[in-house]
């Protein structure tokens, strides 16, 4: 569909972004070790590695269930993931945002200050006392999302209270491997999410695991953002839970997509776990290496509930071995039952690709003063008339974008993207399920080279998605930052 490499800003100097093609009794032993599993696989501070388990969950909700049923249900398949033999490996197991209660089954959450296990205490509410639970059985690090409701005024928050006197917040909460609560983080930047309320500052949280690695994280549209998610990077912090329920955008912000750019871009592990509803473009689960990429990661055209695990290098072990799991990729006319918003492109600036075979094609777009230089090899072939194919355009874009009205970004991009028809509103649409089409243009290579501003306030993600709406292994790309020179 596209190859979509995009410095969306950072470093004085110029982004380069490439792309080219390209033994005794077995079966008693066998079983005394499965069943001696889950007391032997706890990693330790001197392993290269940790176990981690991310879970893609389905939301779509059940017509007619009232949110106590909703709840319970979620409760016990989260509680059946974590009991389950698959999970045995794990040091870690992390879900999704959004997928466990609602607000009408909000839960007080312990200061992680005062080392609570809730665990069988009647105080809170039961989404947090089994979850400790399963969470001190297990002897699992555990992370969950909920809805938090917590007592209105807090410290130094002078706007007003709800008529309940309550606070409800969008809140990740980590158990150890004794049920105790050892972290909460509020979610900051909201999308949307009407009767949700913030914390006055946003809040930058981390914790400390037996196995020597400290985790950050942070929830869904957080990663848009310098706080709390570069504010950790910023602080040392190398390894993430992403809990999230992402509504996915063509062409540069589907899940899988982001995810890795992001964990590349800050060279940081990331555990992502994604609510799964196509239906409203959300899927996107994986476990990320830093600028080794991916370990595994998916993108669903259907509704599912997995846990996907994996063995994740420490980033102070950078030799270590890391076996990636590949899953199973979604056809393009399979793909397309995934629903996709579509990014403000219209105002970009843009030319066409020339539908003529080059072994190198040097092409400059500039919006403004930023200018994409594009060096291009690629072939293309005779379609025949009626057929369709995907044109393409190369683009460059300086200017404000909204998200949906929630939030406002300025976006600084070089990016080729696919158009599914001539006009314009065609560009970042897919042919649709039952649409046939013809591969028309091979990229042999893609070289962009831009120059960006050095600051604080922005990010830069190499960032590129195929027609699985999944992104290209990172061996397929290659990125660097140079000292700028003149005015190229």
């Amino acid at each position: 569909l596209s190859l979509v490499l995009v410095p969306i800003s950072k470093s004085e100097g110029q982004s380069h972004c490439t792309m080219s093609g390209g033994i005794a009794n077995p079966l008693f032993c066998i079983l005394l070790l499965v069943l001696v599993a889950p007391s032997k696989q706890i990693s330790t501070p001197s392993d290269p590695h940790y176990w981690a388990g991310v879970v893609e969950f389905s939301s779509e909700r059940i017509p007619g269930e009232s949110a106590e049923a909703s709840t319970a249900r979620r409760l016990t398949e989260y509680i059946k993931i974590i009991d389950s033999a698959e999970a045995d490996p794990t040091d870690v197991i992390a879900f999704p945002e959004s997928t466990l209660n609602q607000k009408a089954t909000a839960s007080f959450v312990p200061d992680p200050n005062d080392r609570i296990a809730p665990c069988n205490n009647l105080q809170y509410e039961q989404v947090i006392r089994d979850i400790s639970c399963v969470a001190r059985n297990r002897k699992k690090y555990v992370l969950i999302n909920l809805t938090e409701k917590a007592h209105c005024p807090m410290q130094y928050d002078t706007r007003p209270c709800s008529s309940d006197g309550l606070y409800h917040f969008n809140t990740n909460v980590a158990f150890d491997r004794e049920g105790v609560v050892v972290s909460r983080y509020r979610k900051y930047n909201l999308f949307g999410e009407a009767g949700i309320n913030t914390t006055v500052y946003p809040e930058t949280v981390s914790f400390e695991t037996d196995f020597g690695v400290r985790f950050g994280h942070f929830i869904c549209f957080d990663l848009m953002f310098n706080q709390p998610a570069l504010e950790l990077v910023g602080l040392g912090v190398t390894d993430f839970i992403f809990p999230t329920m992402w509504f996915s955008e063509l062409p540069f912000l589907t899940g899988s997509q982001i995810q890795q750019g992001w964990a590349y871009a800050n060279n940081a592990n990331l555990l992502a776990a994604g609510a799964s509803f196509p239906a409203v473009g959300s899927t996107g689960t994986g476990i990320y290496a830093g600028r080794r990429g991916a370990i595994t990661t998916v993108m669903h055209y259907e509704p599912e509930t997995k846990l996907y695990v994996a063995q994740v290098p420490k980033v102070q072990f950078p030799n270590a071995a890391m076996p990636k799991i590949p899953q199973p990729k979604g056809t393009p006319s399979q793909m397309a039952k995934l629903v996709l918003k579509r990014d403000q492109i219209d105002r970009y600036a843009t030319k066409d690709l020339p539908m003529v075979s080059y072994s190198q094609l040097e092409e400059r777009v500039c919006y403004g003063s930023h200018c994409c230089n594009f060096t291009l090899s690629y072939t293309v072939k005779t379609i025949l008339q009626n057929t369709n194919y995907y044109r393409y355009k190369l683009a460059a874009y300086d200017d404000d974008r909204t998200f949906d009205g929630f939030a406002d970004g300025q976006i600084r991009t070089c990016a080729i993207f696919a158009c599914s028809s001539p006009d314009y509103s065609d560009c970042s649409r897919r042919f649709g399920e039952t649409e046939t089409y013809d591969e028309a243009v091979t990229f042999n290579s893609i070289k962009i080279v831009a120059k960006f501003a050095n600051n604080q306030d922005t990010f830069v993600v190499p960032n590129n998605v195929d027609t699985s709406i999944l992104p290209l292994d990172v061996s397929e790309t290659e990125y660097s930052v140079v000292p700028s020179t003149g005015d190229t």
